[in-house]
């Protein structure tokens, strides 16, 4: 499992996710060189050596996923308050058939909601989370809810280990142990106003029984 920082981080900012990432997958946390896009990816490249990774980003080395991602060299991916990596259109990410998990601040003032919304249309494989509350520093603001989070995605989408089989589970105890929970979309009516939520149900009911 890849673990890709954001700009002006290190390797340290997985330092609350490495630990437990560790007992289902072999993680390299690369420190990247700080704002240099083209020498990050050629030291990437090197390190995966032609294999294919799981890979989770945050801010820029979210954009570096989706390039990795372009270029094959993905077949799981978590992308954490990333913005679009360019030269990676919506066309190229309608290939991806690989299990990506989508998670955003709520309130993040550096990559708002809205591009995770486009990434979430674009990728038909894809999850979409958002944290209420939260900005656009997940790995700080928020790691004792998103890394076991990341993890029970990962192990259910990517390995396709059942709970019980993950947790060693006998039928007795079945249900012990965290379960992933299915994250939807915001639905759009939830920040309206009172009056403005009213009309938006009375339009749905009216266009039903047209």
């Amino acid at each position: 499992m890849l673990l890709l920082h954001d700009v002006g981080r290190s390797a340290e900012q997985w330092r609350e996710f490495v630990p437990l990432l560790e007992s289902r997958f072999r993680v390299i946390a690369p420190d990247l060189p700080d704002g240099d896009i083209p020498a990050a990816l050629e030291l990437l490249r090197s390190t995966l050596g032609g294999e294919r990774y799981g890979v989770i980003g945050h801010g820029t080395g979210g954009s570096l996923a989706q390039t990795l991602a372009a270029e094959g060299a993905v077949d799981a991916m978590v992308l954490l308050d990333a913005a679009r990596a360019e030269g990676v259109d919506d066309d190229v990410l309608a290939t991806i058939d690989f299990p990506v998990l989508l998670l955003w601040g709520e309130d993040d003032a550096v990559v708002p909601v809205s591009v995770a919304e486009e990434l979430n249309d674009a990728i038909a494989t894809s999850t979409l989370g958002l944290l209420p509350g939260c900005g656009h520093d997940l790995t700080e603001e928020a790691p004792a809810t998103i890394a076991p989070m990341i993890l029970e995605y990962l192990r259910a989408r990517y390995l396709k280990q059942s709970h019980s089989e993950a947790h060693g589970h006998d039928p007795d105890h079945a249900h012990e142990g965290v379960v992933r929970i299915q994250l939807e979309r915001r639905p759009p009516w939830v920040d309206l106003e009172d009056d403005e939520r009213d009309d938006w149900f009375v339009e749905d009911d009216e266009e039903a029984s047209t």
